[in-house]
């Protein structure tokens, strides 16, 4: 069946003990068409991150709250009002999307036998000069049918930061024994992990350290705008997780031009074992 919201969830149960109490009550069951992370509270996953290539594609996932009884025509627009709004409402300064910069289906079929629709959207990296974009998609018409007011749109958005993208990561770490001088050398773990480079401001971008970013673990990672001044720093969830004052960034290094990031730090665990961390990473 097709996706089903949790307000959709509860208002069903709240109608079905209503009903069973006055024995008279009803629930619209009319689909409701809404769009997969629409809406403003799910800005963050709608943010593009162009790896190496020019183009990246996005896939728009479109459902409806219940079955479909029959085939419906739905209908897909750019809606740049949205965006000068959205740019209102946060005090933010996104430019709009030029048109040869995105291409992507704007009618399709909704089907019966379809849990969702995905419609690709494909974005051209060279056709955006410097700055901050936005693509709002929204769900212009269904016939027959309602569409949902808060989730009918999708903000598309690029951040211009060099420190943005698709990264494959090769990490070292010394696990030690008791300290680097007067301990033990107990192992050396290897690995390779892809991870996302997310900018959160012009200069700013937070990536996941080694392989503990499942556990909240981040760098805090800045260009700065001269173009030659690049920082590391750890966030307050490794910093309260590990011994006070233990945690140094050892060496760091960023070529803006072949996008290669190299960190080092150490660190002390909560039982006083150091841990040293090496990290490597290319632009995919």
């Amino acid at each position: 069946m097709r996706f089903l919201k949790p307000f959709i969830i509860v208002f069903v149960i709240t109608a079905a003990f209503t009903a069973c109490k006055k024995n008279s009550a009803s629930y619209d069951t009319t689909p409701n068409f809404y769009i997969v992370n629409g809406g403003t509270t799910s800005f963050d996953n709608s943010l593009i991150l162009f790896p190496a290539a020019d183009t990246v594609t996005y896939n728009l996932i479109i459902s409806s709250t219940f079955l479909l009884p029959k085939d419906v025509t739905v209908t897909l627009a750019v809606a740049d009002d949205l965006r000068q709004s959205y740019n209102t409402s946060y005090n933010t300064n996104y430019q709009a999307m030029p048109s040869n910069a995105y291409t992507f289906q704007t009618t399709f079929t909704a089907g019966t036998s379809n849990t969702y629709d995905t419609v690709p959207v494909t974005l051209n990296k060279k056709f955006l000069s410097s700055g901050n974009f936005m693509l709002p998609i929204k769900i212009a018409t269904v016939s027959d049918y309602k569409i949902d007011s808060t989730t009918y749109v999708i903000y598309v958005h690029t951040e211009d930061n060099n420190l943005s993208g698709i990264y494959s990561s090769a990490i070292t770490k010394n696990l030690y024994t008791g300290d680097t001088v007067t301990g033990s050398l107990s192992s050396t773990d290897t690995s390779t992990i892809t991870k996302n480079l997310t900018p959160i401001s012009e200069t700013t971008s937070e990536l996941n350290y080694a392989d503990l970013g499942a556990n909240g673990w981040k760098y805090e990672l800045s260009f700065g705008v001269d173009g030659n001044t690049f920082t590391a720093k750890p966030n307050d969830v490794i910093l309260n997780s590990v011994q006070a004052d233990s945690f140094t960034i050892l060496s760091t290094s960023f070529d803006p031009l072949t996008k290669k990031i190299y960190i080092k730090s150490s660190y002390k665990n909560s039982s006083g074992d150091a841990r040293i961390v090496e990290e490597s990473l290319s632009l995919q």
